[in-house]
């Protein structure tokens, strides 16, 4: 058994000879390892746990790519559980941790979990990587979403923009705290808005904040909702590429041109905020190197090693969806 172990583990220290004799055994028998009895001996799995909302956006298929690529290095697999932004789930997550199933895990969501993800982390290797969390002692990989939000709603007040528009706040969001802290990332954001506005003197109007979530159809909804409104805004300032790419199409079926009429600015640069007719000025967050970032943290921490959080670069990607203007700044 010794010696099987060492050729389909070590192959390189055993003589060739061997090597062929126990991988034509292995062909003969159609024998595969029995990976759970070798994860007892081992004492780890060789399998991490990232957990996410949603699989359908494009921002994340970037970030789990560099996961991947760099848990690929050290042999291991990743496992990815979706959330649906359910509690229920999340919490159906965390026990997979706590059954050892995997080694450790990777949250991008933690929404209406905090406190169990934090009570996890103190036994369990964890990583949070792009939402950022309010306990210190969960490293974590994120953009400052503060800084990111306030120069994007500039760069619309530089125009000349007076009236902007907020969308992608998600009601749900803005009642989750942590040791009486607003956690998440659509709540940062909005912080950022608000803080643009108040250094041009602007008072924040509610009626143009949107709560109707980041995807799509969220953009459409609040486009519908924005359109009742007396006076229409001057720009829109969608808090993720999906929502303000739908409200750049519910726009159009109005007649109502980008960026003509109304500019809009996304958030993440997903692919299609590039592809999308016109292409939309955005927030462009580093997704592969959150990924991969994120990984060699909680490698750090599987091994025993301390791992701090990481704020990684973000850009203002100036594209057509923003009309400019001469105005004076």
């Amino acid at each position: 058994m010794a010696t099987v172990s060492r050729t389909l583990n070590q192959p390189d220290s055993v003589k060739e000879e061997t090597r062929h004799a126990v991988m034509e055994a292995v062909r003969a028998l159609n024998y595969s390892p029995n990976f759970l009895g070798r994860n007892l001996r081992q004492l780890h799995t060789k399998r991490i746990l990232v957990v996410l909302s949603s699989i359908s956006n494009q921002f994340y298929s970037r970030v789990l790519r560099g996961i991947e690529d760099k848990a690929r290095e050290q042999d291991y697999n990743v496992l990815i559980f979706t959330t649906r932004d359910t509690q229920k789930n999340l919490l159906e997550a965390v026990s997979l941790l706590q059954t050892k199933v995997v080694d450790g895990a990777i949250f991008m969501t933690t929404h209406q979990a905090e406190r169990q993800i934090s009570e996890l982390n103190r036994d369990y290797p964890i990583v949070c990587a792009c939402e950022p969390v309010a306990d210190p002692e969960i490293p974590c990989v994120v953009i400052d979403n503060v800084r990111a939000s306030y120069e994007a709603t500039r760069y619309l007040l530089e125009n000349g923009k007076r009236r902007i528009a907020l969308l992608g706040i998600d009601s749900r969001l803005l009642d989750n705290t942590f040791q009486g802290k607003l956690v998440g990332s659509a709540v940062l954001r909005e912080t950022g808005y608000r803080k643009a506005l108040k250094e041009y003197g602007i008072a924040v109007d509610e009626s143009l904040l949107f709560q109707e979530g980041l995807t799509f159809k969220a953009g459409i909804r609040s486009v519908k909702r924005l359109l009742m409104l007396k006076q229409l805004p001057d720009a829109i300032f969608a808090l993720a590429d999906a929502c303000a790419i739908g409200a750049i199409h519910a726009l159009a079926e109005q007649g109502l041109r980008v960026p003509e009429d109304i500019s809009v600015v996304g958030f993440d640069n997903t692919a299609i905020s590039e592809m999308y007719l016109p292409s939309v000025t955005t927030i462009g967050q580093p997704q592969y190197e959150i990924g991969t970032t994120a990984m060699r943290l909680l490698f750090d921490r599987i091994s025993g090693k301390p791992a701090h959080s990481v704020s990684v670069p973000h850009e203002l990607i100036l594209r057509g969806s923003v009309k400019r203007s001469n105005l004076p700044l």
